[in-house]
Order: structure tokens, then C-alpha cells, then sequence
């Protein structure tokens, strides 16, 4: 798996004669820029901001998302264009193996320093579909785009009026890159988060669709127990929401000290705290998300495909799987 992610982070900086290329060199080269800021940032500008931008080209929108009421209850009750209509298409395929891994709903908040917002990102098991939200600083306007099982990113096209989505970030390589990425910043374990990529291709989901939002289904605290990374993480109990006994992982090496990975009494993901100082490849920074466990749901409105030209003929070039 590892010299299979390698290979795809070569090709997408290699390949330079298409569009869909430009795309993933650009990616790369946001990678080599990270000590600037940090894995929480850059990877958080990438499926938010970054992300917008990059899918701009396809939806043809001036920002490609749509304004809401910046609404962040935990039912999501952003408000949408009048007449909108909804749908899930994704969610008739392979709807039971999607039901049997994605088993609880779940509200995740990370905090970005850069652009001085909150992310929140709301997960809907029943729909298996994620709204996310955060304030663009530049405007004062509220963001609102979507994601659903099949790892489409949904947004409000401006320009067309219409809700436009893009399988673009879905693609081969791209649905596992910001994951090991993250993984790595934030001293996840590897063998959790690549077997978790494993587990999911041979069920037949999409790899990873909801980015960091897909961590609570894929790693446990017997992950960071593993003989093979003893000595990587001090485990220790603490009190920890509502006085509840929760188990917490500290990072024991030295540019991450201060970081640490919290699970409650259920053993349950609730918190990722990064600290970095000084890291070789992450330079400085702090970064945090927490993950809350309550009932979230999610609409999907109807959308349009956008492709980029030959994307499709790019997907089969990047798909092991392909003939």
C-alpha cells in the first residue's frame, strides 16, 4: 500500500500535458510548502478554500459555493435556495456495507487559525452524507458545501444557478493522499489508517470520502496499543467531557510534544490535539479537531456533474483496477 501511494504521488507531479494533472501538481506543490503552516491548514484548505478553487474550473461558480444562514445547529438546518430539491443517488450503491462500517453520526469541529473560523463538518450514518461549513473571512459570508458517500463534493453553483458536483477528489490517489498526509502529521497510526483504506476498497466503498471525518470508523485505541509502535505514545486515563473516564495517547516525540489523541469511555475518537515545533517537515503549529457524537442530519440537494475534459480517460489511467 505504501509503494502503491508513493507511485500515485509521483505520477500526479510527473504528469504535466492535462488539466486534470495541473490539478495534482498543484496539490503537490501546496505539500512541499507545509512547513509554512500547519498538516491541519494546509490539509483543511484543501477539501474547504483549496478545494473550492480547484472545483471552480469544473462548476464554472465564482466561488463555487453557496451562502447559508451559517446555521450550525447539530441537525444542519443550513438554509438553501428556494425550490431546491434533494437526492442521494450514491447512497443506492452498495448501501449496506456503507450502513455496516459508517455506524453513528457524528459533528466534527477543527479550528483553523488561518482563516480564523471554525469548520464544522456534520455526519449523517442513516444518509451517509457529510455537510460542512466554515466563514470565509474575506467576504463575512458563510460556506456551505457537501460530500456524500461516494466521495462527490457538492456545491452551489453561482454562475448556474444550480447545485454542480465533481468526483474529481474521489478519484484513485487522491482519496488516499490528504489521509496518509493527516495520518502522519498528526502521528495517527499507520497501520490503522492503511488498513483501514484496505478494509474499505475490499467492502467496495469509497476510500476515505469524508477525509478527517472518516477517522472515527477507522482507528481504536488497541490501534496505538500495537507491539510495533511501543514507545511511540504514552498511554494514561484522565476525566474528560461531562467527568467521564477517557484514555488518552500522548505523542512521545520531540518536535510533537504536547500532542496527543483522546478516545472516551467507550472508546470512541473525540479529540486529535496536534502540537509541532520545529518539525523537519511540518515546521511549527498547534491544530485541533473534536469529534461529537449526537444526532446530525444531512440533506443532499439534487446536483449535476461537472467533469474536467478527460477526466474519465485519467481515472482509468490511475485505476490498478482497470483494463
Amino acid at each position: 500500500m505504501k509503494s502503491r501511494f508513493q507511485l500515485v504521488l509521483i505520477c500526479s507531479v510527473a504528469i504535466s500535458f492535462s488539466a486534470e494533472a495541473q490539478f495534482f501538481k498543484k496539490l503537490a506543490k501546496k505539500a512541499e510548502k507545509a512547513a509554512e503552516r500547519t498538516i491541519l491548514n494546509r490539509t483543511d484548505e484543501e477539501v474547504s478554500k483549496g478545494t473550492d478553487k480547484a472545483i471552480d474550473g469544473i462548476a464554472g461558480g465564482e466561488n463555487g459555493s453557496t451562502n447559508t444562514d451559517g446555521s450550525n445547529s447539530q441537525k444542519g438546518t443550513a438554509t438553501v435556495p428556494a425550490g431546491t430539491k434533494f437526492e442521494n443517488p450514491s447512497l443506492a450503491k452498495n448501501t449496506d456495507a456503507k450502513w455496516a462500517w459508517y455506524t453513528s453520526d457524528v459533528r466534527v469541529t477543527s479550528y483553523d487559525r488561518e482563516k480564523q473560523s471554525n469548520m464544522v463538518s456534520y455526519f449523517d450514518a442513516d444518509a451517509v452524507a457529510m455537510r460542512s461549513e466554515y466563514t470565509d473571512q474575506e467576504t463575512g459570508m458563510p460556506i456551505t458545501s457537501y460530500t456524500d458517500s461516494e466521495g462527490f463534493f457538492i456545491s452551489y453553483n453561482e454562475s448556474e444557478q444550480r447545485y454542480t458536483k465533481t468526483g474529481l477528489l474521489a478519484m484513485p490517489g487522491m482519496s488516499m493522499m490528504a489521509p496518509s498526509m493527516m495520518a502522519n502529521a498528526y502521528k495517527l497510526p499507520e497501520s490503522a489508517i492503511f488498513g483501514a483504506m484496505e478494509a474499505m476498497e475490499e467492502k467496495g466503498l469509497a476510500v476515505y470520502p469524508f477525509m478527517h471525518v472518516d477517522f472515527p470508523f477507522a482507528i481504536r485505541p488497541e490501534h496505538f496499543r500495537d507491539e510495533f509502535i511501543a514507545g511511540k505514545y504514552e498511554e494514561s486515563k484522565l476525566s474528560c467531557r461531562d467527568g467521564a473516564a477517557c484514555t488518552k495517547f500522548s505523542v512521545l516525540e520531540t518536535e510533537h510534544e504536547g500532542s496527543y489523541i483522546l478516545f472516551d469511555n467507550q472508546n470512541r475518537l473525540v479529540e486529535i490535539n496536534i502540537v509541532m515545533k520545529d518539525d523537519p517537515f511540518y515546521g511549527s503549529g498547534k491544530g485541533k479537531i473534536e469529534y461529537f457524537y449526537e444526532d446530525c442530519e444531512v440533506k443532499l440537494p439534487a446536483a449535476v456533474e461537472k467533469k474536467m475534459p478527460g477526466q474519465d480517460l485519467f481515472k482509468m489511467g490511475m485505476d490498478p483496477n482497470s483494463n
